[in-house]
């Protein structure tokens, strides 16, 4: 079985795929995303392996903030985070990090197949989804992923829940 995550922004989405993916004991491949503001005062969104958070390379950047708006490298999606996911695919012993899917992948179709060629497989994936997103729709209907709302009233208490629904074989 795979998890998602989903809630509000800053409601504990992160903290908790951290918590569980550290209970899990396995190797972290997939990817996490970064923001970064620079001392030239620019933005950008770096798409960084998971077990290498600090990984901040001009390469990884995914998108740009240009006036006043995140603008996505549609490319890098379909190239940089497909080869992450490619690279998770072949280690059984690992566990897939998707943190976070967001609305900058909507146009990322090459992207996108490699997300769903992830789902369909048996290494445990444990993601974040952002809210309203409508290209979402074919990770929360895959018949092997369950979607969590996290919530102030759950947030402390999904670890376990979250736990038993990776190591259960779908």
């Amino acid at each position: 079985m795979h998890v998602f995550l989903t809630g509000e922004k800053q409601i504990g989405k992160s903290r908790a795929l951290n918590r569980v993916s550290e209970a899990m004991g396995r190797p972290l491949f997939g990817f996490r995303t970064r923001f970064l503001t620079r001392e030239r005062g620019s933005s950008s969104l770096y798409m960084v392996p998971a077990a290498d958070p600090d990984a901040l390379l001009e390469e990884h950047i995914v998108a740009e903030l240009r006036e006043g708006r995140m603008h996505a490298l549609t490319e890098r999606f379909d190239t940089w985070g497909v080869s992450l996911l490619r690279k998770a695919r072949r280690h059984p012993e690992g566990l897939i990090l998707m943190d976070e899917c967001g609305h900058l992948e909507k146009q990322a179709a090459v992207f996108q197949r490699e997300i769903l060629a992830c789902l369909d497989g048996d290494i445990p994936v444990l993601g974040v989804l952002r809210q309203g997103q409508a290209w979402h729709e074919f990770i929360r209907r895959h018949p092997r992923v369950r979607v969590i709302t996290v919530t102030e009233e759950n947030r402390s208490a999904i670890d376990q829940e979250m736990l038993a629904l990776l190591r259960e074989k779908a």
